[in-house]
């Protein structure tokens, strides 16, 4: 929509007449508004991840010249994935053309035009096509601040009085300012009096998780969705949708990193899309070396530069797996992931990362469904730079690291 909608500005609509008041026949309204809010504005509004709000000519023509700025250099739209690794769905990167008008906009003075030009877009807030449900936390909760990172587990009711599947979601965090990120794990029947306890047994609100949902089992414990800064939400791709039987309840668990000091309570909710059936039952799969979890094998020496650790799968499950999305996740130290499948000498990039950015972590869809086959290889890399005086390992901290893949898949 956003290319033709911007195809129509520059062939002949509202901002190539010969307004006095707009040079170069480049204006906000008509040109440049809809591109701004298709591409920026699911995180710069009032309030949201972008830090400053750009969804008026009032707002956006302060910020032109570091609009044009940030697209010019790739720093925006967020799209960390490297081109030429494999194509995705959702892609929010401009065209050349696209950028060009930006730095027009703003060489001319960021010119308003007629606002009869305008051509409404709808902002991507979410690309949910409904919500059926929203599960909020119960009540809100003051992190605590003697340390400076708080693993906190919230149980939710879930309204569905019968089988259904989830086929999207939307998490929202109450509170950005601390919430480092969020993990929606499945409760189900057979578990709900043991999370239950875990609630009572602490008080106020929630109970104190490290590593999963805080059952002895935790590592089997199934994602429902996850969120950390920059990620997106949405519908399952492919017609896929995640089982919730009756009777289930769902696991918030929440890192807040407090070391950024009292920036007061959370209230965390979560948008779900649902449906009776859907096309293929999936799962959503973490993706990383067992080893790692005790905290000893994936060391990033204190000082060092370009360390790299790395996990190697072979598909030894007899059948073949579709994978439709994939994420990585590390922390403050990360520079580079990457997720590949390779047989032989034949290697299919899923995610390349060359340049992380905690800030912006994102799930990417796949364009065309990947699948992983019997006797191919999964591969996780990733690197660190480590400027502290402290070696650091896997660890749950804001001052430890992970490498992390996620996927959405089904068999």
């Amino acid at each position: 929509m956003l290319l033709t909608l911007f195809a129509a500005c520059v062939t002949g609509g509202p901002a190539d007449t010969d307004d006095t008041d707009v040079a170069d026949g480049v204006a906000w309204y008509g040109d440049v508004e809809p591109i701004v809010t298709e591409s920026c504005t699911s995180c710069h509004v009032e309030g949201g991840a972008g830090g400053f709000a750009l969804d008026s000519f009032a707002t956006a023509a302060p910020m032109a010249e570091a609009i044009a700025a940030a697209v010019e250099s790739g720093r925006m739209p967020p799209w960390k994935a490297e081109p030429g690794c494999t194509e995705y769905r959702d892609d929010p990167s401009l065209s050349a053309a696209e950028i060009a008008r930006l730095r027009q906009w703003a060489d001319a003075g960021a010119p308003e035009g007629d606002v009869s030009h305008s051509v409404k877009v709808a902002p991507p807030d979410s690309t949910l096509d409904r919500v059926d449900f929203t599960v909020p936390m119960k009540e809100a909760y003051a992190p605590d601040l003697t340390g400076t990172d708080d693993y906190r587990c919230f149980l939710l009711d879930w309204p569905a009085e019968d089988n259904t599947y989830v086929t999207g979601y939307r998490i929202a965090p109450g509170n950005a300012a601390v919430v480092h990120h969020v993990i929606a794990f499945i409760a189900p029947p057979s578990q709900m009096e043991e999370y239950a306890a875990l609630d009572e047994a602490e008080p106020g609100s929630g109970w104190t998780c490290f590593g999963g949902p805080g059952l002895a089992d935790q590592q089997d414990a199934e994602w429902l969705g996850a969120w950390a800064p920059g990620g997106g939400d949405g519908a399952f791709p492919n017609g896929t949708g995640i089982k919730m039987k009756a009777g289930s309840g769902v696991v918030l668990q929440v890192h807040y990193n407090t070391a950024l000091g009292d920036a007061g309570d959370d209230l965390t909710s979560v948008e779900f899309m649902t449906a009776d059936d859907v096309e293929t039952a999936a799962t959503i799969q973490p993706w990383t070396d067992a080893s790692w979890l005790d905290g000893t094998g994936m060391d990033i020496p204190a000082g060092a530069t370009g360390v790299e650790h790395g996990f190697d799968l072979v598909n030894n499950f007899d059948t073949d797996i579709t994978i439709h999305t994939s994420s990585l996740h590390m922390h403050q130290m990360g520079r580079t992931a990457r997720l590949e499948m390779s047989e032989g000498n034949q290697t299919d990039c899923m995610l390349d990362i060359a340049d992380w950015d905690f800030n912006w972590q994102r799930t990417y869809v796949f364009a065309e469904k990947k699948v992983w086959e019997p006797g191919e290889t999964l591969s996780l890399s990733c690197t660190w730079d480590n400027p502290t005086d402290k070696d650091a390992n896997w660890g749950e901290g804001t001052g430890d690291e992970m490498c992390l893949g996620t996927m959405l898949w089904s068999y």
